[in-house]
């Protein structure tokens, strides 16, 4: 594989889960985020001769490619907005990028940290959590007591907490919810 091609595997492996985050946090469309995050890395693999060898030039260079596909995707719509008569295009750049990137990170940092907790919390944590199952739900499905995930759920919450940045819990509690 050359090295072009290896950097780019590399930096989608780490950061397209990010960018799809990202991108349909701004669009509610899973399949247009994917494809925008897509065409982002097929731009950077086509500039990538022409950046700064650096991670994160890399990564600003993926989320402005992807923020620039969003604003670029909203601006052809503005005529069909119009005619529909939903938003008026002003409305639609006021869309908030940097909460957007900064909700992705958490969640990557989150789910950095859920994949560092004891196989039996992890799943406990997933199901509850991430699936949205009830705790006597969990129960059934582990073949375990509600006293047992209770006490799962709260170990994996006491890990995040002392191990997420400060900054990010209050979002982690909200996503959470």
């Amino acid at each position: 594989m050359s090295s072009k091609k290896n950097i780019t595997k590399l930096l989608f492996d780490k950061y397209y889960q990010n960018l799809c985050y990202f991108a349909y946090t701004l669009l509610g469309d899973k399949v247009l985020s994917e494809d925008f995050v897509q065409d982002a890395f097929c731009s950077l693999n086509d500039n990538l001769e022409t950046l700064v060898p650096n991670e994160k030039v890399y990564k600003g260079f993926l989320y402005t490619a992807v923020k620039n596909k969003i604003l670029n995707y909203h601006r052809r719509s503005k005529v069909e907005l119009k005619y529909h008569k939903l938003k008026p295009f002003d409305e639609l750049l006021d869309l908030d990028f940097d909460n957007a990137i900064i909700k992705s990170e958490t969640i990557s940092e989150i789910n950095a940290l859920i994949e560092k907790l004891p196989n039996a919390c992890q799943q406990i944590f997933k199901l509850y959590y991430l699936e949205g199952f009830s705790t006597k739900e969990v129960a059934a499905e582990l073949n375990l007591s509600v006293n047992t995930i209770k006490t799962q759920k709260l170990r994996g919450i006491r890990y995040i907490q002392s191990n997420l940045n400060p900054e990010y819990f209050a979002l982690f509690l909200f996503v959470i919810k």
